[in-house]
């Protein structure tokens, strides 16, 4: 992510100036508002002794362009909200971002609830990082129905004509892991019986879950099944039923 060491006029927030996605004069990453370049070059003193605290709000544009490029920077400014919450890093953030601004200029958010499709972009890209994070987790922080954001994401992949492979259950293991803040060895682990268990049915989240249960609990138990189907988004009895499965095999 890009940012300057600029204080926003609007909101005093320092080094907030984003300065990524062509927005003339960047935008707030903290308050989300818009700053026109233009605009914001005639605000500034021409005596280098001027004191920058002496400008006012109104010396600045800090209206977007229109309607639409406005709502575009206020989900710009939601995803980066639920970067501790989904523990994205700033690689992620950025791919999320271009995909975003991809899908914005394609007018797929037409018609559809924002909060959907921001959840499907967010889903498809990071499927293309191979770093996906469980369905209901992402549900969960845009607070939308887990079914209805499935169904937008197959609208948008089809309509982007984007093959993204489906996710495997190994591929979750280190968002469940750093959620559940357990070693990173514990992924390692896990991979083997969920390597040994095959093929998996069903939600592969809820497979890396229930590896990480029968990996961790031994060593902590504030590992429960409870806790598991809240970062997964599912229910204890689901992630029960599939650590059961894998027990299974480990004793075949």
């Amino acid at each position: 992510m890009s940012s300057t060491d600029e204080c926003c006029p609007h909101c005093g927030a320092e080094a907030a100036v984003d300065s990524r996605f062509d927005v003339p004069g960047g935008f707030c990453n903290s308050c989300g508002v818009v700053l026109n370049a233009e605009a914001a070059q005639d605000s500034e003193p021409d005596e280098p002794e001027t004191d920058p605290d002496s400008s006012t709000d109104d010396e600045w544009t800090v209206r977007a362009r229109d309607s639409s490029e406005e709502a575009l920077i206020n989900l710009l400014t939601d995803i980066d909200s639920y970067s501790s919450e989904l523990r994205l890093s700033d690689e992620e953030l950025d791919k999320i971002s271009e995909r975003l601004v991809e899908v914005w200029e394609r007018n797929l958010f037409h018609g559809r609830q924002k909060e959907h499709v921001a959840g499907a972009v967010l889903t498809i890209a990071l499927r293309e990082l191979r770093s996906p994070r469980p369905a209901g987790a992402i549900a969960a922080a845009l607070e939308v129905e887990r079914v209805s954001l499935q169904r937008t994401v197959r609208k948008v992949l089809r309509e982007l004509s984007t093959p993204v492979e489906p996710p495997l259950p190994g591929q979750y293991l280190p968002f469940i892991q750093a959620m559940l803040e357990i070693d990173e060895g514990a992924v390692q682990q896990a991979e083997h019986i969920i390597d040994e268990s095959g093929p998996a049915c069903g939600d592969p989240a809820v497979t890396a879950a229930a590896a990480l249960y029968i990996v961790g609990k031994p060593l902590d138990e504030s590992i429960t099944f409870v806790r598991l189907g809240r970062i997964t988004g599912t229910t204890k009895e689901t992630v029960w039923r599939r650590t059961k499965s894998l027990r299974r095999f480990q004793t075949q």
